[in-house]
């Protein structure tokens, strides 16, 4: 590549971002050091430095078979599903790796599902004694809470998209580089790992611990009241629900009614059998 681009995996797919100077690449490279790659691109994306985008204007989306034009903030962009291409803009360098994290994350939502083996799911991903835990759930639930609830009980391996793989012979964890746009600098640590995945917890305020199990149907349900973006296209819809049925069949999943303490690290543990 040239010293204006790089090359990123993340959960089995990989990227070449072209950026429009060697100081933003630099940058990126930086942000993605754990994801960089040498594999051939599945996918092209062409970061474009755009000064004129107002940044006032109403956020929109627009979805038509096989492409998605969208414009929020700063950000604006193309993404081809078809062509596996991506044109992303943004009015100013400070934003270019929510640029780039913005087109992988949509890609990698519409891309794992129709390969019948993944799931990108809006959450918190942690490892206690070598066991995943994904952390799921509507907004304002509590994913960030469990994040910070983590310091010194379990390792966060990112606080806001993760992946959970369905390829191999038991589900497993992966961690995705992005993070939250209000997580705290210091609590950002990008680390390319992955995990055997115990369960799937969807969030809920309450006011003593409970793991509520859920059907089938109940988590699937659940899951699709906090995704409902990756079924709007109509060919990515079928895809989505396969392989959240798939997911939930292999994966215990419960909703967990928590209170606000690390006092939930040593009750997960007895009740999901962690340590």
């Amino acid at each position: 590549m040239t010293n204006n681009s790089l090359v990123l995996t993340v959960a089995g797919i990989t990227f070449a971002v072209t950026t429009p100077s060697a100081d933003w690449a630099a940058d990126l490279t930086d942000r993605y050091g754990p994801f960089l790659s040498t594999a051939r691109p599945d996918w092209c994306i062409e970061l474009r430095h755009e000064p004129d985008i107002d940044a006032a204007a109403p956020p929109w989306v627009v979805h038509d078979e096989q492409a998605t034009r969208f414009r929020v903030g700063v950000i604006a962009g193309t993404i081809d599903l078809t062509g596996r291409r991506a044109e992303v803009a943004t009015s100013a360098p400070g934003y270019g790796g929510s640029a780039v994290d913005r087109a992988i994350s949509f890609i990698l939502m519409q891309e794992l599902p129709r390969a019948g083996h993944a799931l990108l799911l809006h959450g918190v991903a942690t490892v206690r004694h070598g066991w995943g835990l994904a952390h799921s759930g509507r907004s304002g639930v509590g994913k960030t809470t469990t994040a910070k609830l983590a310091a010194g009980h379990a390792d966060v391996l990112v606080d806001e998209n993760l992946v959970i793989s369905l390829a191999g012979p038991q589900p497993r964890l992966l961690s995705t580089p992005f993070w939250g746009g209000s997580t705290p600098p210091e609590m950002i640590q990008r680390v390319n790992r992955q995990a055997p995945l115990r369960a799937l917890l969807l969030l809920e305020h309450g006011p003593e611990f409970d793991l509520e199990p859920l059907s089938r149907g109940e988590a699937v349900l659940a899951l699709l009241t906090t995704e409902k973006v990756a079924v709007e296209r109509v060919s990515s819809a079928s895809a989505w629900l396969a392989t959240a049925e798939a997911l939930v069949a292999q994966v215990p999943t419960y909703r967990f009614f928590f209170r606000p303490t690390a006092e939930l690290w040593p009750y997960l543990d007895e009740a999901l059998g962690l340590g």
